[in-house]
């Protein structure tokens, strides 16, 4: 659950771009505070986890938007994916959601309750939307 560095130099590679770095002991921090203290930067992290060959990046529509990065180090456009929030759900999934799941696949870290109360939370406002 240690980024590579490999990955880091590939992603920077063309410059101006920013690699978020996670390790073991990071994530474990993060995913035992309450998801309402977790601060923008650590979310960033957490993102890159789930894409560590890519991109994270912000635009003007989506806040969220993940880029494939070509040879020469640019990010190769339009986004492989792009999220309005943590929350933005697609098919029964969100980000937030394939992060506690890729955390429980890959780790023993404890996640804070209230991580899986406000999956509940999304996930009922979900089925109340479909309705």
């Amino acid at each position: 659950m240690n980024y590579k560095e490999e990955d880091k130099k590939y992603v920077e590679a063309g410059g101006r771009v920013s690699y978020y770095d996670f390790t073991e002991k990071e994530i474990a921090r993060v995913v035992k505070t309450n998801v309402k203290e977790v601060e923008a930067m650590d979310w960033r992290m957490l993102i890159q986890m789930l894409y560590p060959t890519n991109m994270i990046g912000s635009g003007l529509f989506q806040p969220i938007l993940i880029f494939r990065i070509g040879r020469n180090g640019k990010r190769i456009d339009p986004p492989i994916e792009a999220y309005n929030s943590l929350d933005d759900m697609r098919n029964g999934e969100c980000l937030l959601f394939r992060i506690i799941d890729h955390i429980e696949k890959n780790s023993k870290f404890k996640i804070d309750d209230s991580w899986y109360e406000l999956r509940k939370k999304i996930l009922e406002a979900g089925e109340s939307n479909e309705k």
